[in-house]
């Protein structure tokens, strides 16, 4: 589980974490391995009120405060101005109706602090709004539930970048490409599989409608993304997958060249057994002559 921003400010400087007061909210994002189905989950919220936008489900819950909860069918929940007990009630309730995950989800978390008349700004450990809008709120919500994905996305490269060292070892020391040609080809799918995924999951060049419509949105929007390195992050990680699946398609051109290989050589084994064959009929034809 990752530890937020603002707890790791205040952990170097000695205090522990600032506790919410009327004008800052908590924002939790958990990120999950699988998708969701949002109108399944929807149950979960029991008396809130509840609206679906495009990809996203919108669960605002009576209060005389902000307590809402965003989720994301690429597998997200932004949980807002929730305690931490309903924060651990409402994620046990999704986690039991998704089902069995690897382990815990991973999180990421922010604070979002209300100064009335203030501009949009970004700082390391919080962001400072005029006031607390619903718009602005989803736009947080996607781009740290987007922040929480991307450590999910890093732990599949990890595990990618394993297995390939592991045929690369193989390839260095025995000098033969380890397995079979199906199972390498499976491989280079999943990687294929865990590059696109992460794609449609960041969707980088699809700004949110309400940054084409509020500038001060636009601003949060893209001061957000750079203040958690989005951009830099995807980046580094599609290189690691882009050069991942280059390594693994060389390795597939070597296991069909070896399979080529014992195929040119079957064809003259069987050309040389049918010479002998001829030449063993012509001696035995000679013979009885």
């Amino acid at each position: 589980m990752r530890t937020g921003k603002a707890d790791v400010l205040q952990a170097v400087k000695g205090k522990p974490p600032a506790q919410s007061d009327d004008s800052t909210l908590h924002v939790y994002a958990y990120a999950y391995a699988t998708t969701f189905r949002l109108r399944d989950l929807a149950l979960v919220f029991g008396d809130a009120e509840v609206e679906h936008d495009k990809d996203c489900l919108v669960a605002r819950f009576p209060s005389s405060g902000t307590r809402i909860a965003v989720l994301f069918d690429f597998g997200s929940v932004v949980l807002i101005g929730l305690p931490k007990e309903e924060r651990e009630r409402l994620i046990s309730a999704i986690g039991t109706r998704i089902g069995p995950e690897p382990h815990p989800p991973l999180t990421e978390d922010f604070q979002v602090e209300v100064r009335p008349g203030a501009q949009v700004e970004v700082q390391f450990d919080r962001i400072i709004l005029s006031e607390a809008s619903l718009p602005a709120l989803k736009v947080i919500s996607l781009v740290l539930a987007q922040s929480a994905a991307m450590d999910y996305y890093d732990e599949d490269v990890q595990e990618i970048q394993q297995r390939t060292n592991a045929i690369t070892r193989s390839l260095q020391v025995e000098g033969r490409v380890p397995g079979r040609l199906h199972n390498l080809v499976k491989f280079i799918g999943s990687c294929i599989e865990t590059k696109n995924g992460m794609i449609a999951t960041l969707a980088l060049f699809d700004k949110p409608d309400s940054t084409w419509e509020d500038q001060q949105i636009d601003r949060l929007y893209s001061g957000l993304r750079i203040e958690l390195e989005i951009d830099d992050r995807f980046r580094s990680l599609e290189a690691k997958l882009r050069m991942i699946q280059e390594n693994l398609v060389l390795l597939a051109d070597l296991y069909h060249s070896r399979s080529t290989w014992r195929l040119e050589l079957t064809v003259v084994l069987l050309i040389l057994f049918e010479i002998l064959l001829n030449l063993w009929n012509l001696f035995r034809g000679g013979t009885h002559a």
